[in-house]
């Protein structure tokens, strides 16, 4: 797709508004998971990138660090960053998950500076990394257009596949969560009078009943407004500028998403632990 430079620039620059402002807003718990690491450094990228790209746009030629920048840099960058953004999906995903599998777990020992630590090393090697796949192995080969004066006035930006996929993955599993918590339950046994069974009974239906909605009904009347936004730009498959597809607010629904699944996951295995002892 294509995009007026100015334009860019515009919706680049309230990104990184948007981004710092939800930092500041989480500004006690950004610290605490590797999410709120990645959003700040997602949101210092943003910024930067926003400021290099306007210095070139107005400055138009000038040397910085003994490169030469011109306007012809700007959909050069633009697409560098879009892509090294695409790559960024699934491993931010994966992370977040193990992440807060971790943290939450019951017998997990917390040392702050180590864990603060481990997250800060996480993301500078994440960063590096997919810096490293774009320009080493992904075979990128930035779409520049052959008009050099079209090239002064807009920029091709990349989607990205990736986020369409990682969006569809994330809301199925949210649609199947909320599907079983609605499923009558069909375990209760006929032998009430048993001590014992009516139990076990009672134990296997606590979590659907109590847990999920505890936990994912807060959750999907938290988020509904963006979940029916993702939505709607899956089943319409509207283009996202990459740039744009990795946000702060995206990663807030994400964690929120993980806390919302560890939670519930745990807590069925612990009340199948109590009813194995039953």
């Amino acid at each position: 797709m294509e995009t007026l430079i100015p334009t860019l620039l515009l919706v680049l620059g309230l990104k990184s508004l948007l981004n710092w402002i939800l930092v500041l807003i989480q500004r006690h718990h950004v610290v605490q998971s590797f999410s709120g690491f990645f959003s700040v450094s997602l949101a210092a990228i943003d910024t930067l990138l926003t400021f290099i790209l306007a210095a070139i746009c107005f400055l138009e030629d000038f040397f910085f660090l003994g490169l030469r920048f011109t306007k012809y840099h700007i959909c050069l960058l633009i697409q560098i960053i879009c892509f090294i953004y695409g790559v960024l999906h699934w491993p931010v995903l994966l992370l977040m998950g193990l992440d807060h599998y971790c943290t939450l777990c019951p017998n997990s020992v917390h040392i702050r500076w180590a864990r603060k630590l481990t997250y800060a090393v996480g993301v500078s090697l994440l960063w590096i990394l997919a810096v490293l796949y774009v320009f080493l192995l992904s075979g990128f080969c930035p779409a520049l257009d052959d008009d050099s004066h079209q090239a002064l006035q807009r920029c091709q930006v990349l989607s990205s596949p990736e986020s369409y996929r990682v969006s569809f993955a994330v809301l199925l599993i949210v649609a199947c969560f909320a599907l079983y918590s609605q499923i009558p339950m069909d375990k209760w046994k006929s032998s009430l009078g048993h001590k014992r069974t009516f139990l076990a009974v009672h134990i296997v239906g606590q979590p659907r009943t109590s847990v999920l909605k505890k936990t994912l009904f807060p959750f999907l009347s938290t988020w509904v407004s963006f979940i029916t936004f993702v939505a709607f730009i899956l089943v319409f498959k509207i283009e996202i500028p990459a740039y744009l597809s990795m946000n702060v607010p995206w990663l807030c629904f994400l964690n929120s998403f993980f806390i919302v699944m560890v939670k519930s996951c745990r807590s069925r295995i612990l009340q199948g632990r109590r009813q194995e002892t039953l």
